[in-house]
């Protein structure tokens, strides 16, 4: 997974191998191991660790500011008591501010370790919480990306549904990269539940999206939204039996080097052994899925996908692969 951010670091998707709260920085979507984060800037691209810890310093910094700012203002207009009690109110309405930030990373962490159904259990307790608006509207797309993971498409879908319309009336950069993952994990769940012509248009109204604010910004979309883009043309395929919705041979044999170099993501691969295999190359669909468990410490494709897992149960058989 991954986790969209703020300018103070704020993660979109996490992956620790143990239970802590903390959260550390992926170098890169291939490079992203167990225990590290994929976290993305306003234009979607990867903040690496160095730039994470900026970030958050800067973030710091210029809070404790803030609370000095006031201080010396009060005091300067009024009295040093004045000035001194000023700065302790505004450090006070930061504290409640920010104070589910610590539980809201706990929830990550859980998702991370993949401890998915107390992750779910996590993050509704949070929704009774108050949080700022935009950790508010992260925590319900995370909540629907958890609900799909239980088993239940059709909640993640009223989620969604219900969501996206203020996201889609907010054109804030630090909201465009959610909207991009809201769509695009709503369109999987159309796909999963067989909606594919809906699944398809939605699909393109993203990538279009997506298109659109690359020509605008002269600057290429972020790697997480090609994975995802990618992903979703593999489930929409896979969902409607039809590999010739995929692109061309070579398209497909750079998706599947990238998705070989990386740590996670092995879902992907699953689909792309059936898409190979489809398309007359076994010795690449049997690479593929020999490869896919050790990026998946725990599948959900039993749920999400239980055609493509009963596909990847008779081939590993068959290619002995067990």
């Amino acid at each position: 997974m991954a986790i969209d951010q703020q300018d103070d670091g704020a993660p979109l998707a996490v992956r620790p191998a143990n239970q802590s709260s903390a959260l550390r920085a992926a170098r890169s979507v291939a490079a992203a191991a167990a225990g590290e984060v994929i976290f993305l800037d306003r234009q979607g691209q990867v903040v690496g660790p160095r730039q994470v810890a900026f970030a958050r310093a800067r973030t710091w910094a210029v809070l404790g500011t803030m609370v000095a700012g006031v201080g010396l203002v009060y005091g300067a207009l009024f009295s040093l008591p004045v000035g001194v009690a000023a700065g302790a109110v505004t450090a006070l309405a930061m504290t409640i501010r920010l104070r589910n930030w610590p539980r809201y990373r706990a929830a990550l962490a859980l998702v991370s370790s993949y401890r998915w159904e107390e992750a779910h259990a996590a993050m509704k307790e949070l929704l009774n919480r108050r949080l700022p608006p935009y950790w508010q509207t992260h925590l319900q797309v995370d909540l629907s990306r958890m609900d799909c993971l239980l088993g239940h498409a059709d909640t993640a879908l009223a989620r969604l549904d219900a969501l996206l319309p203020r996201l889609r009336a907010t054109a804030t950069s630090h909201s465009l990269n959610l909207r991009w993952r809201a769509e695009m994990l709503r369109a999987a769940i159309l796909a999963g539940v067989g909606q594919l012509d809906d699944a398809r248009r939605q699909r393109d109204a993203v990538a279009t999206q997506i298109e659109a604010w690359e020509a605008r910004h002269r600057r290429a979309r972020g790697e997480i939204h090609d994975v995802t883009l990618q992903a979703l043309d593999l489930a929409i395929a896979f969902h409607g039996d039809r590999p010739d919705w995929l692109p061309d041979d070579q398209t497909l044999h750079d998706w599947a080097r990238a998705a070989l170099l990386r740590n996670q993501f092995g879902s992907m691969l699953v689909y792309l052994a059936w898409a190979f295999e489809r398309r007359g190359d076994a010795d690449m669909a049997r690479h593929l899925l020999s490869e896919a468990p050790a990026r998946t410490p725990r599948s959900s494709l039993h749920i999400e996908a239980p055609r493509l897992q009963a596909w990847a149960d008779d081939r590993r058989e068959a290619w002995g692969l067990n």
